[in-house]
């Protein structure tokens, strides 16, 4: 099914609806993700919400945990945390792994439900052991999290760096980014760290991407100043006329290798016109009497990647940014 939505959503959306009308839970979920995200069919998060409930109504943990996520994020709903966090008890007591991992982290955040790191972290290493690979390796550099701050306990980087690497090597981009930075804070092997930089970025979300520019771009080894030019071309797929300019000045003054003024003459370029088709926009929106459709909130798991622990390492000053999620 996923494969079939990701190849042309707007041809899949009849068939994903026919399902779902005839009682096919698992499209049913499918159906309120595409209404949630306006893919394939004109987004409606009210109506995605009420797919959501009659997935859980049917038995469906992964409707319950959906249903959650509509209250904690506002999709069709009020913000509700307090409410999210119990339909993310109810679906994570019964195995789902994205509802541990939802649940754990509004424990972690304190969001919803009194603030408890301990018990964050006990949900964490059941999302990790849960066998979803996706979720898994989240939940692993969670863990690894923990174990290098200490939670409530002395600090563990020896065992964190292995939970890191889980982490890294099931797939989550902010793992690789802590296993690489840890890496090589403990051994001081760049040969070693560098790969999985370069594989976080590659995977990582343009505002990730972002982070890890910053994070890189002092670094005092040249591959690693270019593994940051890199992430700062990544950023610009979020089309934001700041990531633009910031690429603009990274070419000029000659990031990871030689300047390059053509190339940092076209970024300021696309800024300019980014700039331009947002004012256009904004102008329109505001001279129309219908009212603004509704905002898309962010999908997932703020940003816990310690970027200000690699500052450290390189003798520089991060400050910590809000940050990016997971979707699920």
């Amino acid at each position: 099914m996923r494969a079939r939505i990701s190849e042309n959503p707007a041809a899949a959306a009849r068939w994903v609806e026919a399902a779902a009308l005839a009682g096919i839970v698992n499209a049913q979920i499918a159906w309120g993700q595409m209404l949630v995200d306006g893919r394939g069919v004109a987004r409606d998060p009210a109506a995605g919400l009420r797919w959501f409930q009659l997935a859980a109504a049917a038995g469906s943990t992964d409707g319950i945990n959906m249903v959650g996520r509509c209250h904690e994020l506002g999709w069709g709903a009020p913000i509700d945390p307090t409410r999210a966090a119990a339909l993310y008890r109810q679906a994570a007591e019964r195995g789902h792994g994205w509802a541990q991992f939802n649940l754990a982290t509004l424990l972690l955040d304190g969001r919803g439900v009194a603030a408890d790191r301990i018990q964050a972290l006990h949900w964490y290493v059941r999302a990790a052991r849960n066998g979803e690979a996706d979720v898994a390796a989240k939940a692993a550099t969670m863990i690894g999290r923990s174990l290098e701050l200490g939670w409530e306990r002395p600090a563990r980087p020896a065992a964190a760096l292995r939970w890191y690497r889980r982490g890294a090597e099931g797939g989550d981009y902010r793992g690789q980014f802590d296993y690489a930075r840890l890496l090589l804070e403990r051994s001081g092997r760049v040969d070693l760290a560098a790969p999985w930089f370069a594989r976080c970025i590659e995977v990582g979300v343009p505002a990730f991407c972002r982070h890890v520019g910053v994070a890189l771009r002092q670094a005092p080894h040249p591959e690693l100043r270019r593994l940051a030019l890199r992430a700062l071309e990544r950023a610009t797929l979020s089309g934001e006329p700041a990531d633009l300019r910031v690429l603009g000045g990274a070419l000029a003054e000659g990031l990871g290798g030689k300047p390059d003024p053509q190339g940092s003459a076209v970024a300021f370029r696309r800024a300019r016109e980014a700039e331009a088709r947002r004012m256009t926009d904004e102008a329109a929106l505001a001279a129309s009497p219908a009212p603004l459709p509704d905002r898309i909130p962010p999908v997932g798991r703020r940003v816990q990647t310690p970027l200000s622990a690699l500052g450290r390492l390189f003798g520089l000053s991060l400050s910590r940014r809000r940050p990016i999620t997971n979707k699920s």
